[in-house]
């Protein structure tokens, strides 16, 4: 228990409350106010037992219990400055992180798979001409690495087939019809470029592709130039050729086990709005073959979105117990069903190319020997050639090295040499393009004239010998030059190729790589040797918990130093004194958390509008997956270095368990907190655990902010992130690893964000009634032929809704009217598009705050469950005003309610009879349908309450 904090002197009654609401304690020292006389006997005990309520004077705040307080305290408060942090708990309501759970959706019926036969989508075969194996998405995929590694088909064709897209019923606009609307797709499979779709036509419906009757399956099409269906076939697929050209060294069998582990997230986009529809996920396990030709499997995948309101509600749930818990501020809507098809087919690999492959030492081998003096196994070689040449190629490869000329092996040299330009610049073939006929007669006409030249420069050959003397040795000493400017370092370079050690590591984001190096002292005097490397991303482990915890966890059966680095060094590196002729085990590991970052441009690829690729565009979405070369130098106290381990890094794609979108105001900070599931839920995790006191996060992105708060074990873990937004309509992208050891040893889940700045813009209305209110639409550079759209129709109507010309430069007046439908917060998009390009020229974020509105009649009513066709009622209103008036009906249950008219006319102060028909209902129980009646300008009149009581 802390000890309690003095109230500050000279603070009355109402400075006092935003003192205790502020949550935060000073202590400086005490400011005397002026002394007021303390009238004695019964006058001052008359004050001092004021009524309650009423204010005291301020020369009260001065008495004091002084034999209550802790002088300890009070010297405490007095000496120290700095303000006392108490227990804060933020004020934004976590937002529920969904399990992991099966992402491999569901199979299709037989009848399904009929009409999938006979609508003409392409094939898939493999190389004997036959269909694959048919997988069915249930079964259990029990992975064998050694299978996979034996296969004899080591090229896989990886097809994935967009088949079909269902729309849900109950989501249609009214009055509108997506059924021949456009979609486009956007996905990244391993380490190859994103991928965006272009669009694609929802074709005809075939009611047989799915199980669920509340959606329309529209067979996908591709889209001519014209805007129809093109005349191919239905579908559309991407492949992915993965063979041993494409892959690095020793990547084959990471990229089975990726497949094994890995779920592939797609994102399904409107190709008319440039809306997101929703998300899908699949997991890739299924593609392992385990030996067979080729294996394909179908899914039927739920197209969800999810949409994150700022309310707080309370939690329910048993945090304890998996799947009992409610999500807090999300809200999941299934958006449609997507059939997608994929497929794994092998292939032969050209024998050549495997024996010309090498295989590396690859992340297997924990434990590393030093290359040295006694154990070397560098031959020598050539300082040009040599240079190139590690122990481990030289073993396989003759120690033969042919001489070449130093113009062929450095481009730098041969530019600075005279006699070597004409040779070096490349000639074109004059005959290249000429039949055999006419290039005999050239071959003649140019030996007649090499022999007329000779004889007619036989007087000149004198002086043309002494010029190429000259220019020769002009040559010899640049060449001389050269050779003395590079011969220091190429010694030095050759001495140090005989002391490096190369370890090949395939590291991925978040996930850490362990390796000890075994280092002898090869002197026969002691030396202090310092461990130099320049990398962040390269750790010596100093810390013997993390460096027992590591080596049990990779199954390295060493022994354990306490105490062996030199932590009083001033030195910058880690140093260890080494005995004569002494060896040690140096434990490293590798943690990158460096990720590709860009994001593509909002909008569908157009196949008839190719668009150049921006320089530098490609390079920059490689660079977190590029190879690179880490040096590791053991030095002496002279920098001497007395081994070298050369580390090359091979990136490998990591694992996305789940993808967050967020939408924010641009030039914002998004601040959130996500919680996460229950401890038992989570893999890795210990059967009947108690749970975890804190768990350990990291960010791909130095610039966000991601922390976690120690809590008792069963309490529920959150992770706070802290995002600065920057202009709309960018997108920023990172990941975040989520870790159960304080050593971040494994990853248990990896995170996806994605935040959408936008320009924001706040509106109040009430439930029912129309809000209007209009934006700027500003033109570009060029005029563009543009289009608005709404991402929610029966809740924001937008003028004008037909495309329109926006002028270069110019401004344009967009109306937006608003009706909501529930009370609380909802955010709703604006999108404006270039009907021509499919590209985005503007977005909004129009963030709602709707409140209930005053209800002036209440009825109840009880209706019988499965009431066949439905009830119909009728309601009583009378206009009051003196005048006629026309009203418009409107209700916030339109799939339970419907009106006969809804638009009446009444006279003045008549009345009318508002004829109601009731859907019926499966099942029972009671729910409040609000009838709206709103005036010619969509203004409410009044609000009607219906209680529909269904039962038995």
């Amino acid at each position: 228990m802390s000890p309690q904090m003095p109230q500050p002197h000279g603070l009355d009654s109402q400075m006092a409350v935003p003192y205790a609401q502020s949550h935060i304690f000073a202590q400086s020292q005490p400011v005397m106010p002026q002394q007021y006389p303390m009238p004695s006997g019964p006058q001052g005990a008359g004050m001092m037992s004021a009524a309650p309520g009423m204010l005291q004077p301020m020369g009260s705040y001065q008495m004091e219990i002084g034999h209550m307080r802790d002088p300890a305290t009070a010297r405490l408060g007095m000496a120290s400055p700095e303000l006392q942090e108490l227990p804060y708990t933020p004020v934004h309501a976590p937002i529920m992180a969904t399990t992991q759970k099966s992402h491999s959706g569901q199979g299709l019926s037989r009848a399904a798979y009929a009409r999938l036969y006979t609508a003409g989508f392409p094939p898939i075969l493999d190389r004997h001409g036959e269909a694959p194996d048919v997988v069915d998405p249930a079964d259990h995929v029990s992975f064998v690495a050694s299978k996979e590694d034996n296969d004899y088909l080591q090229c896989n064709e990886i097809t994935v087939q967009f088949l079909a897209f269902a729309r849900m019923l109950t989501y249609e606009p009214s009055g509108q019809s997506k059924q021949h609307g456009t979609i486009f797709f956007t996905f990244q499979f391993y380490r190859f470029p994103q991928v965006t779709t272009e669009r694609l036509l929802l074709g005809a419906t075939e009611g047989d592709l799915s199980r669920d009757r509340k959606v329309l399956p529209c067979v996908l099409q591709k889209i001519d130039s014209e805007g129809s269906a093109a005349k191919f076939p239905p579908g559309y697929q991407v492949k992915y050729l993965v063979d041993p050209t494409f892959l690095k060294p020793g990547e084959g069998g990471l990229f089975t086990r990726h497949l094994s582990q890995q779920t592939l997230h797609l994102d399904v986009w409107d190709g008319d709005s440039l809306l997101l529809i929703g998300s899908c996920a699949v997991e890739l396990k299924h593609l392992c073959r385990q030996g067979r030709e080729a294996v394909q499997v179908t899914y039927e995948l739920d197209v969800v979105t999810t949409e994150y309101s700022d309310d707080m509600p309370a939690m329910t749930g048993d945090l304890t117990r998996g799947g009992s818990v409610r999500p807090v501020g999300v809200n999941t809507v299934l958006k449609g069903r997507l059939h997608l098809r994929l497929a794994n087919v092998g292939c032969l690999v050209d024998k050549k190319m495997l024996q010309s492959e090498p295989l590396p030492s690859t992340s297997k081998n924990k434990l590393l020997i030093a290359e040295g003096t006694g154990n070397s196994s560098f031959f020598g070689g050539s300082l040009s050639a040599g240079l190139a040449q590690s122990h481990n190629s030289a073993l396989k490869r003759p120690n033969v090295f042919k001489a070449q000329h130093i113009t062929e092996t450095n481009r730098e040299v041969a530019s600075m040499l005279v006699t070597r330009r004409d040779k070096a610049a490349p000639q074109e073939d004059p005959t290249r393009d000429v039949d055999a006929t006419k290039k005999r007669k050239m071959a003649r006409m140019q030996a007649i004239r090499q022999l007329t030249g000779n004889e007619e420069n036989q007087p000149q050959s004198y002086t043309s010998y002494k010029q190429l003397k000259q220019e020769r040795m002009r040559d010899l000493k640049t060449i001389e030059m050269y050779r003395q400017q590079t011969k220091q370092d190429g010694i030095r370079n050759m001495l140090n190729s005989a002391i490096t050690t190369d370890h090949i590591i395939h590291s991925s984001m978040g996930s850490p790589e362990f390796f000890e190096y075994v280092l002898k002292n090869p002197y026969n005097v002691q030396h202090t040797i310092t461990v130099a490397c320049d990398d962040p991303e390269v750790f010596v482990i100093t810390d013997a918990r993390e460096w027992r915890f590591f080596k049990q966890l990779n199954q390295v059966y060493s022994a354990v130093e306490e105490g062996m680095f030199n932590l009083q060094s001033s030195s910058q590196y880690q140093q260890i004194f080494l005995r004569p002729k002494e060896s040690v085990s140096v434990p490293f590991k590798f943690l990158s958390f460096r990720a590709d970052h860009s994001v593509k441009p909002q909008g569908p690829t157009d196949p008839f509008r190719p668009q150049p690729k921006k320089m530098g565009q490609e390079s920059k979405s490689e660079d977190s997956l590029e190879s690179r070369l880490v040096k590791i130098y053991f030095q002496t106290e002279d920098n001497k270095p007395i081994s070298i381990l050369s580390l090359q890094v091979e990136p490998v794609p990591h694992v996305i368990d789940q993808t967050f979108r967020f939408h924010h105001p641009e030039q914002s900070f998004l601040k959130k907190s996500i919680r996460l599931p229950p401890f038992q839920v989570l893999p890795g995790s210990t059967v009947g655990g108690t749970g975890l006191s804190q768990v350990f996060v990291r960010c791909s992105d130095v610039n966000v902010i991601c922390e976690t708060k120690p809590v008792q074990q069963g309490e529920p873990q959150d992770v706070f992130i802290k995002v600065a937004v920057g202009t709309s309509p960018q997108i920023k992208k990172f990941f975040v690893a989520i870790y159960t050891d304080p050593f971040l040893s494994k990853p248990i889940q990896i995170w996806q964000f994605c935040i959408h700045a936008l320009q924001r813009v706040d509106v109040s209305c009430v439930e029912g009634q129309t809000s209007r209110f209009s934006l700027i639409l500003r033109g570009t550079q060029a005029s563009r032929l543009v289009r608005c759209f709404s991402s929610h129709p029966n809740e924001m109507q937008l003028q004008p809704r037909d495309p329109f010309m926006l002028a270069a430069n110019a401004v344009h007046e967009i109306h937006v009217g608003v009706r909501p439908l529930q009370v609380g917060s909802k955010f709703l998009y604006i999108n404006v598009v270039d009907v021509e390009y499919h590209q985005l020229v503007r977005t909004w974020l129009v963030c709602l705050t709707c409140k209930a509105p005053v209800i002036s009649k209440a009825f109840e009513l009880l209706l019988p469950v499965g009431g066949g066709k439905g009830s119909n009622k009728k309601i009583s209103y009378t206009n009051p005003y003196p005048h006629r008036k026309v009203f418009n009906l409107r209700c916030n249950r339109n799939d339970l309610l419907q009106f006969k008219d809804t638009r009446i006319e009444i006279g003045s102060c008549e009345s009318h009879t508002i004829g109601l028909r009731f859907a019926p209902a499966q099942n029972p129980g009671m729910v409040e349908i609000l009838i709206f009646i709103n005036d010619e300008d969509d203004k409410n009149e009044e609000t009607f309450c219906v209680k529909a009581i269904y039962t038995m």
